[in-house]
């Protein structure tokens, strides 16, 4: 077993096949040898019973036995032993004395073999037997006088050397057949073993298992979606993170790519062999940004693999792009801001001016209560509330004055623009808002918000009183990888965009240079 492990695949299928077809040579030969030999005995046996059958319905020997003159029957077996090459033709009374031999010697001795003694009871077959003169293939055949009774029996035989003489003849031409089969089938394994090693770009099976699970393993492992089509534009390889982006129960490998994907650009990264990287598209209402490269072999183009973030259904994007990280660092802002107010109490006490601490507590718990009251009875989403808690504490920490107008109200938040969406359009409105006007002096450090829900949609208006978006760069503030911050990352707006877009609504904005507004409207029902 340890000599198998160190031999190369090549070696293992060369050996293989020419163990192989040398085991099957030898074994289609010696069925052929048996069979052969089983249907010369088969043959021989025929024929000796034929014989046997004529030589006792002969008017001559029936005479001979009726009238006793059984001297004779050596005269009628011999002629025809002579005339069908029989090894003996033997006629033999009823107590299986001899009365024919081509050995005289043995003529009116019993007959050997111990298989005459059916014939004696009138029964007429073949047998194998060894007899004087060796083992022969002999038939017995009963023998009866006129009136019909038996009187006798004939058996002719034929020795069975004489069918090695002809098998002998046949194991010649094995010697010559054995050995050309033999190297020809050394040649056609090694033929066949380079080719397989040459199709297999001269890798183990085991570094083919290895790689084919630390395909899978990547495959299933990582949280980008990936599709490889091949040639024919047919899906081959999708991972369980693209799974998720199309209804369930889908079937989806051996598809065409286009009855999938529509809009995909695959096919055509195949004809150009370009690859497209950090391209933004819709799969199923869904925003994600893909990645496409031609798989090429040898110089042709064999497929094509795309992979893809959801940039919708992860948190971690969320928080990246002003989500859920928005909400956190705005409620962090928050319980800054309470501690400040608490450290004030703290040091009122501690200077014994408690007057002052009962009155600085009602003023800003007052001003507290009258806030969250607010925020509970006009904005029921849990998450926008607290979105809007953490902004407003934010904004006092930044110096900005935010105002949200009274007339605000969300009753809830339909499931085609859910909480994240949320976040991100409101939380990067009022970030930006924030930033226009962080450098405006102080009486324009306001941004003004609006929510608005009725029957037929929900309306976000954000407004600042900053210098305004400068009208080189209003047409691309919704593309991908566009900022004007130093350390931005573009996702902002054009997630919002993207978001939007999704829930089939649309976000406008007006600007000048006493600031901005941005206007988005998302329908309640979609179509």
């Amino acid at each position: 077993m340890d000599f198998w492990k160190d031999v190369s695949l090549k070696g293992k299928v060369f050996y293989f096949t020419l163990l192989g077809g040398l085991l099957t040579l030898i074994l289609a030969m010696s069925i052929f040898y048996f069979s052969l030999y089983e249907s010369m005995e088969e043959q021989i046996a025929s024929q000796a019973m034929d014989i046997a059958q004529l030589a006792a319905a002969r008017i001559d020997a029936r005479n001979h036995y009726t009238n006793g003159q059984f001297d004779k029957l050596q005269a009628v077996a011999e002629m025809i032993r002579r005339k069908t090459n029989a090894a003996f033709v033997v006629y033999m009374d009823m107590a299986g004395v001899r009365h024919s031999h081509p050995n005289s010697e043995l003529i009116g001795k019993k007959f050997t073999g111990d298989d005459e003694g059916p014939v004696m009871t009138g029964h007429s077959y073949t047998s194998k037997a060894v007899g004087i003169s060796g083992p022969s293939i002999r038939a017995f055949v009963p023998v009866y006088d006129f009136r019909e009774h038996q009187v006798g029996a004939v058996a002719v035989g034929f020795y069975e050397p004489d069918i090695q003489v002809i098998m002998s003849r046949v194991f010649n031409i094995f010697y010559i057949v054995i050995p050309i089969g033999f190297f020809s089938m050394a040649i056609v394994s090694f033929l066949l073993s380079h080719n397989i090693k040459r199709s297999m770009f001269g890798m183990e099976p085991r570094e083919i298992a290895t790689l084919l699970k630390e395909r899978e393993t990547m495959l299933q492992s990582a949280r980008e979606g990936i599709i490889a089509i091949d040639k024919d534009y047919k899906i081959t390889v999708i991972n369980q993170a693209a799974e998720k982006l199309f209804n369930p129960n889908t079937e989806l490998i051996g598809q065409p790519i286009h009855s999938v994907l529509p809009e995909t650009r695959l096919p055509l990264v195949m004809e150009t062999q370009q690859a497209e990287y950090d391209q933004t598209m819709l799969i199923n209402r869904t925003v994600v940004l893909t990645n496409r490269i031609p798989m090429v072999l040898k110089g042709e183009v064999i497929g094509a693999i795309a992979t893809f973030r959801d940039l919708t259904e992860v948190n971690r994007l969320a928080e990246e792009l002003t989500g859920v990280r928005k909400v956190v660092n705005a409620l962090r802002a928050k319980t800054h801001e309470f501690m400040n107010k608490m450290h004030v109490v703290s040091g009122l006490i501690q200077l014994g001016d408690y007057a002052e601490a009962q009155k600085y507590i009602l003023s800003f718990t007052s001003q507290e209560q009258t806030f969250i009251s607010f925020i509970i009875d006009n904005i029921r989403n849990p998450a926008a509330a607290g979105l809007l808690v953490g902004k407003t504490s934010e904004a006092k920490e930044m110096q900005v004055k935010l105002l949200i107008d009274p007339n605000s109200s969300l009753h809830y938040l339909p499931d085609h623009f859910n909480e994240n969406s949320f976040a991100v359009v409101l939380g990067n409105l009022i970030e930006n808002a924030f930033q226009a006007v962080a450098d405006m002096p102080a009486k324009r450090r306001v941004v003004e918000l609006l929510l608005h829900h009725n029957h037929y949609n929900i309306v976000i208006k954000v407004r600042d009183y900053g210098s305004g978006i400068d009208e080189s760069i209003r047409a691309k503030i919704f593309e991908q990888g566009f900022t004007t911050k130093k350390t931005g990352t573009g996702f902002g707006l054009n997630n919002l965009y993207h978001r939007v877009e999704i829930a089939q609504g649309t976000v406008q904005f007006e600007t000048g240079e006493n600031g901005t507004t941005f206007t988005v409207v998302i329908p309640n029902v979609v179509n």
